[in-house]
């Protein structure tokens, strides 16, 4: 019985552990306003992974890709800040 109860005890220790765990491996993703760029960051706000739409891409200017980039950028650090509250 009380290898039992240890048992029972280690795993409820370690779900707080795990869902911790699993949050930070959790990507969040956002698009900018027009679908150009869409940026995925860690639960602390690190970029991890940047896409940008090949049928628009030739289709806007440097200067309108860099602040698409940051939009999105911007959006999912936001959103992960409120999902990891």
């Amino acid at each position: 019985m009380n290898r039992e109860l240890t048992t029972k005890s280690e795993t409820v220790d370690e779900r707080p552990v795990a869902r911790r765990r699993q949050a930070a491996q959790q990507v969040t993703t956002a698009q900018d306003d027009w679908g150009l760029v869409e940026v995925g960051v860690a639960a602390d706000g690190e970029i991890l992974e940047v896409a940008i739409n090949s049928a628009l891409f030739e289709h806007v200017k440097p200067m309108d890709l860099a602040e698409a980039m940051l939009q999105a950028a911007r959006a999912a650090q936001r959103r992960a800040r409120q999902l990891h509250r």
